[in-house]
Order: C-alpha cells, then sequence, then structure tokens
C-alpha cells in the first residue's frame, strides 16, 4: 500500500470501534497534501484527516468555522486521526469572494481574535511583525535550498529576489501576532450547498503578522476598490505599513507554494517550475493579480 494511504488499515478499524462496525469504503480526495480519505458506509459519509493538529480543529469546529468533528483521536501506530462530514459544497469562485465579503472578513476576524487558538499554537519567540517575516523567509530558504539546483534558469533571480525581501522585512515595524492560519488559499475554503462558508486545513498555522494572511486573500479575490473595506471588517487599516507588510509577506507566501510542502505528496517538477514563479514575479513588480477578479 502506498504511502498516501499508509494507515487505511487502522482507520477502518478505528472507524469499526467508534462509529459502526459495517465495512467501510474508502477513496481517495484531490490534492497532494497530507494523508486524508474519504470513506462511505451506508447513508454515512465522512472525509478524515491523518497526523493533524487537533486542537486547533477542535477549537475552529467549536466557533463554527470549519465543519464540525463527528470523532477524533489517535490511531494505534500514534498519529492523530480527526473524522467530519463529508459536506455537498464546492471551492468559492472570484464571484463567491465578492459576494460574500463581509461573512468572509467577519470569519477572518473570529480566526485571528479568538484567545483559544492563541493558546493551542505554537508561541511565537517574540510578537514582532519584523521577526515573523524573518522567520518565514528563513524557512522559505532551507526549503528552496533543497531545489535550487534543479532549476538554473531562474536560480539568480530568485536568490536576488529573496536578498531584497530580506531587506524590506529589516525595515518592518510594530507588533501584534495573530493565529494565522497561513494557506488561505481558494482550495482551502468550502462553500455548502447550504450557503455556509468554513475555512479546512489547519496544519500551516501559527503565530504570525495578520498582513500574512491578508495579503494573499486580497491580491487573489478581490480588486483593489474592495479591499479597505475587507480590512476595516476584519479590524485592520489600510496603511501604507499594512500595504508594505502585505506586498512582503505575499511576495513570500508565492514563492512557497512553488515548493513541495513539509511532510506532504507533492512532487517538485522542475520543468513547470519557471512558469509557476508567475504570481511571484507579479507581486515583486507591484503588479494586481494576472488572472484578474471577474
Amino acid at each position: 500500500m502506498s504511502e498516501r494511504q499508509k494507515h487505511r488499515q487502522e482507520v477502518r478499524g478505528f472507524l469499526q470501534k467508534n462509529l459502526s462496525k459495517q465495512d467501510w469504503i474508502f477513496s481517495l480526495p484531490n490534492g497532494s497534501g497530507m494523508e486524508t480519505y474519504q470513506v462511505k458506509g451506508g447513508q454515512q459519509e465522512y472525509f478524515i484527516k491523518i497526523g493533524v493538529p487537533l486542537e486547533r480543529y477542535r477549537v475552529m469546529a467549536e466557533l463554527g468555522l470549519t465543519p464540525p468533528i463527528v470523532t477524533f483521536g489517535q490511531l494505534e501506530s500514534g498519529p492523530s486521526i480527526i473524522v467530519q462530514p463529508l459536506l455537498e459544497g464546492r471551492n468559492p469562485s472570484r464571484k463567491d469572494y465578492r459576494e460574500q465579503l463581509e461573512r468572509i472578513a467577519t470569519l477572518i476576524q473570529a480566526m485571528h481574535g479568538e484567545s483559544r487558538l492563541r493558546e493551542v499554537v505554537q508561541p511565537a519567540p517574540t510578537n514582532l511583525y519584523r521577526d515573523a517575516g524573518r522567520q518565514a523567509l528563513h524557512s522559505l530558504r532551507q526549503r528552496w535550498e533543497r531545489h535550487r539546483e534543479q532549476v538554473p534558469s531562474v536560480a539568480e533571480f530568485v536568490d536576488k529576489s529573496l536578498q531584497e525581501l530580506d531587506s524590506q522585512i529589516s525595515e518592518i515595524s510594530g507588533a501584534g501576532l495573530v493565529a494565522s492560519h497561513n494557506d488561505i488559499c481558494n482550495a482551502n475554503w468550502l462553500l455548502t450547498s447550504d450557503g455556509r462558508i468554513y475555512v479546512v486545513d489547519f496544519e500551516s498555522m501559527s503565530m504570525d503578522d495578520p498582513a500574512n494572511d491578508m495579503g494573499a486573500l486580497l491580491w487573489w479575490y478581490y480588486p483593489p476598490e474592495l479591499r479597505e473595506r475587507f480590512l476595516e471588517i476584519a479590524g485592520y487599516r489600510y496603511d501604507h505599513d499594512f500595504k508594505s507588510r502585505m506586498r512582503i509577506r505575499l511576495a513570500l507566501h508565492c514563492l512557497s507554494i512553488t515548493l513541495p510542502r513539509e511532510n506532504s505528496f507533492d512532487r517538485f517538477r522542475p520543468e513547470h517550475y519557471a512558469a509557476a514563479l508567475q504570481d511571484f514575479r507579479a507581486v515583486l513588480a507591484g503588479e494586481e493579480n494576472p488572472q484578474g477578479y471577474f
């Protein structure tokens, strides 16, 4: 059995012990992140994740910001397991993001402001935005170095870009880290068939600059004329400092998502890497999302 289905038999046993003794039918969701399953037994359908930070999911579910938890625990071999209902829904469209602006901004405000999340996320060494940016850059450089030699045509460009971002991070001031999702892309939002909006996947969550989440969400899905309103609802000022921090952290994020995630089944594809840098180049140039907003 592949690594992506490493714990399948243990999961079956967990379900039979905690939910129903029936024989569960397994399928694999799309994506290449952590070990996940969709399972069906009779009229019951669930989504299962292995090796997740349970407490983050429990707090978010209690807040109604992510789908409810049916059951959770640990497999016999050690990894955590979480079982959620398999909800009918889809990832939001660009139109959905605009039409649901107030609800999405309110959800972000609730996530960033929740004291219980701060308690279950690993604390940061300091509360400074500059230090959070330096840590993000350090981690990104380590990941980049693992693959740099495979893409010599763009290596110099990426190296110089990281040097420039390092210099810009040193000029950041202010403090006030929040429980940041850190991977707020469209794939991690769910709009259900009955109109609910959820955010999912909290493996990357950490105490970080709120500009990290805000920069990605606004640049990808909201045209400039809607950003001040969004940030006002979410509880942030749309001033020069916040704009600058959003751009810097967005640039780091756009490079980060071109590289395989830690502890995932992602593959690095050198033949496609230059094209994958499109968003990274656009942010560095001060441009808007090349895909547009409509």
